[in-house]
């Protein structure tokens, strides 16, 4: 039985593990050596979840931490989804991005934001049969990992015509 609620400071090393994890799966996909980055990257996680906690919601399976998603700034950008790879498949990324969406839309928001790695295709594809559609395309520089990253940027709209932004180029299209 799947349960969302907000995390606890105590859950903060586990969430990041649940993060990291599910993180490795998903560079891998793309060729990535999750060795290079591993250590970078585990480090910006216990930071975040640490530091992070009171924005984060977490997804239990059966009373398992299984996945977490969050809105960093208490916005409409969501910083973070991740369910561990033991739980991927079931429907509880679905269901924590449901969930962090009512919240935004109960902040009084007319649309949600994220971004993710311009190659991770499974959560692109995620996202649009969530109803999002691609917004831009940029690299940036993630200061944990000291690399530059693709990127892009989604945006799902509430209500349709609430978000102005330019039209999808077919680049990451269906």
């Amino acid at each position: 039985m799947l349960a969302i609620r907000p995390a606890s400071s105590a859950e903060a090393q586990d969430l990041a593990r649940i993060g990291l994890a599910a993180w490795e799966v998903a560079i891998r996909v793309w060729g990535e050596d999750a060795g290079r980055l591993r250590e970078n990257a585990r480090n910006a996680y216990y930071d975040f979840c640490t530091r992070g906690w009171p924005d984060i919601l977490v997804a239990e399976w059966d009373g398992v931490l299984a996945g977490w998603g969050c809105c960093e700034k208490a916005d409409d950008f969501i910083t973070d989804l991740w369910v561990h790879p033991d739980f991927q498949g079931r429907g509880i990324g679905t269901a924590l991005l449901k969930e962090i969406e009512a919240q935004v839309r109960a902040r009084g928001y007319f649309a949600v934001r994220l971004d993710t790695h311009a190659r991770n295709t499974g959560a692109i594809r995620l996202y649009k049969r969530m109803g999002y559609r691609v917004k831009a395309y940029f690299v940036t520089y993630s200061e944990p990992l000291d690399e530059d990253i693709d990127k892009v940027e989604m945006v799902k709209e509430f209500e349709p015509g609430t978000e102005q932004g330019p039209e999808e180029d077919g680049l990451y299209s269906p």
